[in-house]
């Protein structure tokens, strides 16, 4: 090879745009067919849960706390798209103001115990030292006692409305990520980037805000997939032992509490709610499974 040649490979090579981590990250998600599947479904209940009762009411004229006890456990069909329950209410309708509610529940929540998680885990991992020996010694504390004990308690001081719910999820739900997000910082502080940043006076809010935060994201992306499904198991749990949101304000979990008593007379009322809470929590781990291992684990591909 000549050196016209070798000086022409050189510039071919030097225009091939290396993909930065996150370009990595979507390109592969977007290649994953199970990934693109579950945020498919997910989106579809998303946006059917949230935007479709009005227009569910006004085409069918249903309402999802009128009773009609002469149609009770009636079976799916032309009358009643998904059937009635025990009292006559419309199952269709009912299904979906549960799911707008649960799904807020969960979306809500996770976001709100993401924010502290994160914050607690950069500012512990970050300062270290005495801060550090504080932060976990509480979540030593607040781990050592059983979550389900702590919810039980939080739901019967408080009503469980769905916004204190909310708090309560979000409140006791940040600890595992807090765990995660510190390990993390206290391993990027120590590389050269922070540390040069650190060195030519960068205020630390902008070594966190600027320099570690974008490099932990991948974890908090992960973590609140998974913490979403968690949270719509949590409700579900909460509602069996009569802890949750109380009827007749609908959940997945509480019609489908509800409807174990009459199993052999409405089945559809027990396989429903379960379903939809099985394919939700199903997308939430498929999503969160995706991207840890095809997008964040994914060699950084180039163009060209």
């Amino acid at each position: 090879m000549n050196a016209d040649n070798v000086e022409l490979a050189a510039d071919a090579l030097a225009d091939r745009k290396v993909r930065t981590l996150w370009q990595n990250a979507l390109l592969y998600v977007l290649h994953d067919r199970l990934t693109m599947i579950a945020l498919s479904v997910l989106l579809v209940l998303t946006l059917v849960c949230f935007l479709g009762p009005p227009i569910v009411e006004d085409v069918l004229k249903v309402n999802p706390s009128r009773t009609k006890v002469v149609d009770r456990f009636k079976p799916p069909g032309d009358e009643y798209v998904l059937g009635t329950d025990h009292l006559g209410r419309d199952q269709f309708i009912r299904l979906l103001y549960g799911g707008r509610i649960s799904l807020a529940i969960a979306y809500t929540a996770s976001v709100m115990s993401l924010a502290i998680g994160v914050t607690i885990g950069i500012v512990a991992g970050y300062y270290g030292g005495a801060v550090d020996d504080a932060v976990i010694w509480f979540i030593n504390t607040l781990t050592s006692i059983p979550q389900i004990f702590l919810l039980l308690i939080a739901a019967t001081i408080w009503s469980p409305a769905p916004e204190v719910l909310i708090v309560i999820l979000g409140l006791l739900g940040w600890v595992g990520t807090s765990r995660l997000v510190r390990g993390e910082v206290m391993s990027i502080k120590e590389r050269e980037y922070v540390v040069a940043a650190h060195a030519i006076g960068a205020p630390v809010w902008r070594l966190m805000w600027n320099h570690i935060f974008p490099n932990v994201l991948s974890i908090v992306i992960i973590s609140l997939a998974i913490d979403a499904g968690v949270l719509i198991l949590v409700e579900s749990g909460l509602s069996f032992l009569g802890l949750g949101v109380q009827p007749p304000t609908p959940t997945w979990g509480n019609m489908l509490t509800d409807s174990r008593s009459y199993f052999v007379t409405g089945p559809h009322l027990v396989v429903l709610p379960g379903l939809l809470i099985t394919i939700t929590v199903l997308c939430f781990y498929l999503i969160g499974d995706g991207f840890r291992d095809k997008a964040f684990t994914a060699p950084v591909l180039v163009d060209g």
